[in-house]
């Protein structure tokens, strides 16, 4: 072979691989940042962004990924990542652009809807779309109602700081971002005076944490007491519990119908967060053993990242996640609301490991309660794990790992 022509062939592979290298970087997708299933199940939106984005503004695709047909399709390359959202009982979402502008589209391709707006650290919409609740981006971002002329301030009285969780059902919302209130009393402030738009430059953060709202008089109807460090937290579908997660091991749940009750959830193996004799006499009588068959799976005493309601009264508290495929937990564990132990040990996996490996991932999990779906970004790249939850079973079932 002459010398000429052996160049030629390895310009042909360089020119080779530079175009499949291209093809890759155009079809594949950054870390899931936030993602939302629909009701029924069938589709999942979501939001990505490079690691190294610029966390004030990470712009990257806006992913649909039909769960029956097994089917992913990039939307836009300019999405803001904290965006992703399916309005309820619909084929509808929101997303967000690079210039802020807020569109609402279907699963057709159709848009339906679009309104400038802020840059939003996350947002919720309810099923009719006649409200709208959206938290601006800046470190001490606050609560809005409404968009455009119809723009209300909710909370005004301080910042709501990154981690934000903003769940809704009929009558309330829910707020759940960083706090520290682990007094053992009050579990609850329900007697609240101050007024949560404060106009002056003097604020004094009176609602952070963890709060619970009237959506029709959008005034705060409690604080919820607990948590301490990153926070999540969901109002439950039947709307009767919150309940919320997060550092320190602090996973609790509160009838909406009489905050008094607070309950403190079961960890695993937590025989040393027990006070007193008859405390630990409990607890070894009421927790639930690992069953044989996971007697090889890992789940450990770790701090809650996110949670998942995969019925209207069963959710599932996932854990910090490792950032390595292979590692970390493998179980999580398995609630009905208004009991604080555990019914069951579901599988989740660690390869590839869920998206749950830092804090600021809590959006990248979502789920259906009513179709039983329940689904998770990935650590380690792009994709997505899908699982179908059987509650006659009590079980996880990984039904699609998509790339």
């Amino acid at each position: 072979m002459s010398r000429s022509l052996k160049i030629r062939i390895m310009v042909l592979i360089i020119i080779l691989f530079v175009i499949l290298f291209g093809i890759y970087k155009y079809i594949s997708t950054a870390p899931v940042l936030s993602l939302s299933v629909s009701t029924d199940g069938r589709y999942v939106i979501s939001a990505h962004a490079a690691e190294d984005a610029d966390r004030h503004k990470p712009i990257g695709q806006l992913v649909l990924w039909d769960i029956e047909k097994k089917e992913k399709t990039i939307l836009a390359r300019n999405a803001n990542a904290f965006s992703a959202f399916f309005i309820p009982d619909s084929h509808e979402f929101m997303w967000q652009d690079n210039k802020n502008i807020v569109h609402i589209q279907n699963v057709e391709g159709k848009e339906i809807e679009n309104f400038p707006h802020f840059q939003v650290k996350t947002h919720i919409m309810s099923a009719d779309k006649q409200f709208y609740l959206s938290s601006n981006m800046e470190d001490n971002g606050q609560l809005y109602k409404g968009y455009g002329k119809d723009l209300e301030p909710v909370y005004t009285d301080g910042g709501i700081p990154f981690p934000l969780t903003l769940s809704m059902t009929k009558d309330y919302f829910l707020s759940a971002t960083e706090t520290c209130t682990t007094s053992p009393y009050p579990v609850a402030d329900t007697n609240l005076t101050i007024n949560p738009v404060n106009p002056d430059s003097s604020k004094r953060s009176s609602y952070t944490g963890v709060t619970l709202w009237d959506r029709y008089t959008l005034k705060p109807v409690a604080r919820l007491y607990g948590n301490c460090g990153y926070t999540t937290g969901l109002i439950s579908p039947n709307g009767d519990w919150v309940v919320t997660g997060g550092e320190n091991f602090g996973n609790f749940m509160w009838e909406v119908n009489n905050l008094n009750n607070r309950q403190n959830l079961a960890h695993v193996n937590d025989v040393f967060y027990r006070s007193n004799e008859k405390e630990l006499q409990e607890y070894k009588r009421k927790a639930l053993p690992k069953p044989h068959k996971f007697k090889d799976k890992q789940i450990t005493l770790n701090h809650t990242v996110a949670i998942a309601f995969v019925t209207d009264k069963d959710f599932i508290l996932l854990g910090e996640s490792s950032s390595d495929d292979g590692f970390g937990d493998e179980l999580a564990r398995l609630f009905t609301v208004g009991d604080p132990w555990f019914k069951a040990y579901v599988e989740i996996g660690n390869d590839p490991s869920i998206s749950t490996n830092y804090y600021q991932r809590n959006l990248s999990v979502s789920s259906s309660p009513k179709a039983h779906i329940l689904v998770t970004g990935q650590a380690t790249g792009g994709g997505i794990n899908v699982y179908k939850y059987h509650p006659e079973k009590m079980e996880l079932e990984k039904i699609w790992v998509a790339d």
